[in-house]
């Protein structure tokens, strides 16, 4: 991955991170007073009522933080930062089965977790057999994307493609074969109309929750995903996107005074209350 030059400002950071998660919560405060949250558990409701109402509101709004929060952050943030902001939807994978094998063979290599093996011979052995089959591919068709093949970022700096799909970083066990083969199936849907683009495909967790590296409290969980080869957390993420190394530090303080100043939690107390 290449490195950045330009530093996007500490007070932009913040700026955009206020603007942003006051969206976030006015949207999710919006929707749920049309929808409703779901409150109710048999049991939970007989043993801890309050606490299972409490735990109902947060986890919704955690949900919905997760899945528009970030990707807006990152994109806004990488446009300061001169990144162009490729359009997701335009990402497409080929109607073909025709490289599947590469995939699957690639698959059990990685999952040989021992041998650390990177995806870097699997994207040549990908680009060899595109171009080899360059007339018989040029007739496949287009498929959007499902959301389970696409991706939540796309980047694009210097002719170099950036793939991200942003996770949440508490992940199940064994959650990291699915997300190699997720890298494998973005380089496949990208390389598959460009062979000759320079791409990097990689998972982002926005933050790290754990007292300790993330890579030593979750290390069989992510297995085989190898640091900075195929994954960014945090500060090293936000490094990328912006260039500046303050940008986690930025983000906290910028999200603690949208609460002072618009009383976010107000919207948190707000769904508590007309549960009760």
């Amino acid at each position: 991955m290449g490195t950045n030059k330009k530093i996007v400002k500490d007070e932009v950071i913040k700026e955009i991170a206020k603007k942003l998660i006051v969206k976030s919560f006015k949207s999710w405060r919006e929707k749920k007073e049309k929808k409703g949250i779901t409150t109710e558990h048999f049991i939970l409701n007989l043993i801890a009522p309050k606490e299972r109402l409490i735990s109902a509101v947060i986890q919704s709004l955690q949900t919905s933080l997760g899945t528009k929060f970030w990707e807006n952050l990152v994109n806004e943030l990488a446009k300061e930062n001169s990144f162009t902001i490729c359009n997701v939807k335009e990402f497409y994978k080929p109607e073909t089965k025709k490289l599947n094998k590469i995939i699957d063979d690639w698959k059990s290599k990685r999952e040989d977790f021992k041998k650390m093996t990177t995806l870097v011979g699997y994207k040549k052995e990908l680009i060899r057999e595109i171009k080899k089959n360059k007339r018989e591919f040029d007739k496949v068709k287009k498929v959007k994307a499902t959301k389970g093949d696409g991706l939540d970022v796309w980047l694009k700096k210097n002719n170099i493609n950036y793939l991200f799909e942003i996770k949440s970083p508490h992940v199940n066990a064994g959650a990291g074969k699915d997300f190699s083969l997720k890298l494998m199936k973005m380089y496949h849907h990208h390389l598959f109309w460009n062979p000759n683009s320079k791409v990097f495909a990689k998972m982002a967790f926005p933050y790290n929750p754990f007292n300790v590296d993330y890579e030593a409290a979750q290390k069989g969980r992510i297995a085989p995903l190898l640091k900075k080869k195929d994954y960014l957390v945090g500060e090293e993420f936000w490094k990328f996107i912006t260039g500046n190394d303050n940008c986690m530090k930025m983000l906290a303080e910028a999200i603690t005074e949208a609460n002072t100043e618009s009383n976010l939690f107000d919207d948190i107390d707000y769904f508590i209350k007309k549960y009760e």
